[in-house]
C-alpha cells in the first residue's frame, strides 16, 4: 500500500510539475505575442499610409485591368428598330422591364460621342430593341453587346448637357443646349498615357460633386477610355467656348534633385480682366501650396505647347517634375495624386469666381 501510495504521489508531482512547465511556456508565448503584436502595430502606424496607398492603387488597378478585359471582348451587333422623332431625346426600350440597374454614361467628348453602358444586361436586349432618336441632333446610333454588358454609342452633331431618367420599361436621354444647366465650362487636360493618376474612385466622386455644386461642367480628359491628343483637346474647348483650360502634366526626371513645378501660359494671346497669364498665376500659387512642390516660375508657350498657344480661352499647362526616385515610392505617388486632385478643385473654384467677375465687368 505504501508503494502506491509513493507512486500515486510521484505520478501527481510529475503531473503538476508538467502543468506548471506548460503554464509558463504559455505566458512566455502569450508575452511574446503581445509584444509582437505591439511591434506589428506600431509599425503598420508608423507605414499607415504606405499600406493604404498600395491598398487604393492596387484596388485602382484591379479596376483598370477588369476595365481593360471588359473592353478587350468583341462587340457583338445588336438589331435595332430606329425612330426618329424631333424630341432632343434618345429613348431606349429594353425587352424586358429592368427594376434595378446601374447605367453608366461616359462622354468622350472630343469625338462627340456619348457612350452609355448597361453593366450584366445581356438578357434584357436581344434583337429588334426599339430605340428612338433626333437625327437633328445626333448622327449615329448603335448598340452592341460587349461580353455581358449592353453598350449604346451615340454621336452627336454638336456638344450637350444632358440627364438621364431610368424607368423599368425605358431609358431616356435627353440633350439641351451645354450652358443651360450650368454656369461655366472647364476642360482638363492630361496625357493620355497618364490618365489613371487620378481615378481612385473617392477622388473621382469628389470632383464629380465639386462641378455639380458649383453648377460647372468639367470634361476630364482622363475620364475618356478611347485615345485623345493635345491638339484634340484644345480644339474642343475653343469650340464650346470653355471658361477654362488647364493641363496637368508629371513628369519623372532622372536629373532632377527636388519636386518642382513650371506654369506654361499666354501672355500675347489677350483676354480682358482674365486671360492665360491671370490663369496661370493662380493654378502655380494653388498647386505650390497643395502639393508642395517647389515652383520654379512661368514659361512662354512656344508652338510645341499646343494646349496653351492654340487656345482662344484663359488656359496654362502646369509641368511637375518628380525625381525619378519619387516616382518610385508609392506613398509619395499616391500623396501627390491626391494633393493635385485637391489643388484642382480649387484652382477651378477660384478661377471661376474670377471668371465670373470678368464676365459681369464686361457686360455680358
Amino acid at each position: 500500500m505504501d508503494t502506491e501510495e509513493q507512486a500515486y504521489s510521484e505520478a501527481g508531482q510529475i503531473i503538476a510539475q508538467n502543468r506548471d512547465r506548460l503554464y509558463r511556456h504559455t505566458m512566455v508565448a502569450a508575452i511574446v505575442f503581445c509584444i509582437i503584436s505591439a511591434i506589428l502595430m506600431a509599425g503598420f502606424k508608423q507605414n499607415e499610409g504606405f499600406f493604404d496607398a498600395n491598398s487604393r492603387l492596387g484596388l485602382l488597378l484591379e479596376q483598370i485591368n477588369e476595365q481593360d478585359q471588359i473592353l478587350s471582348y468583341p462587340k457583338i451587333n445588336v438589331k435595332a428598330v430606329y425612330k426618329d422623332e424631333r424630341a432632343s431625346k434618345l429613348v431606349i426600350r429594353p425587352d424586358m422591364p429592368i427594376e434595378s440597374l446601374d447605367i453608366e454614361v461616359r462622354e468622350e467628348f472630343t469625338k462627340k460621342k456619348v457612350v452609355i453602358t448597361f453593366p450584366e444586361a445581356a438578357e434584357y436586349f436581344a434583337d429588334n430593341v426599339q430605340i428612338v432618336s433626333d437625327s437633328a441632333i445626333m448622327d449615329a446610333v448603335g448598340i452592341y453587346r460587349q461580353n455581358r454588358d449592353v453598350v449604346v454609342e451615340v454621336y452627336c452633331k454638336d456638344t450637350y448637357s444632358w440627364t438621364i431618367d431610368s424607368q423599368a420599361d425605358k431609358i431616356t436621354l435627353q440633350f439641351d443646349a451645354l450652358r443651360a444647366a450650368y454656369s461655366g465650362v472647364a476642360v482638363v487636360y492630361q496625357p493620355y498615357t497618364d490618365r489613371n493618376r487620378l481615378m481612385i474612385p473617392e477622388w473621382q466622386q469628389s470632383i464629380a460633386d465639386f462641378a455639380a455644386n458649383n453648377h460647372m461642367k468639367l470634361f476630364l480628359a482622363s475620364n475618356m477610355l478611347e485615345e485623345y491628343t493635345e491638339q484634340e483637346v484644345v480644339t474642343f474647348a475653343n469650340t464650346v467656348q470653355a471658361d477654362i483650360l488647364l493641363g496637368i502634366a508629371v513628369e519623372s526626371s532622372e536629373t532632377a534633385e527636388q519636386a518642382s513645378a513650371v506654369t506654361v501660359c499666354n501672355t500675347t494671346y489677350f483676354i480682358p480682366n482674365f486671360g492665360s497669364t491671370q490663369l496661370a498665376i493662380l493654378a502655380a500659387g494653388v498647386f505650390a501650396a497643395e502639393t508642395q512642390l517647389v515652383p520654379k516660375g512661368f514659361r512662354e508657350c512656344g508652338a510645341e505647347d499646343i494646349l496653351v498657344s492654340q487656345a482662344v480661352v484663359p488656359a496654362a499647362f502646369l509641368e511637375l517634375t518628380l525625381p525619378a526616385s519619387e516616382t518610385e515610392n508609392v506613398e509619395s505617388v499616391y500623396k501627390l495624386n491626391e494633393s493635385i486632385v485637391t489643388a484642382l478643385m480649387q484652382a477651378l473654384e477660384q478661377a471661376f469666381n474670377l471668371t465670373e467677375k470678368r464676365i459681369e465687368s464686361n457686360g455680358m
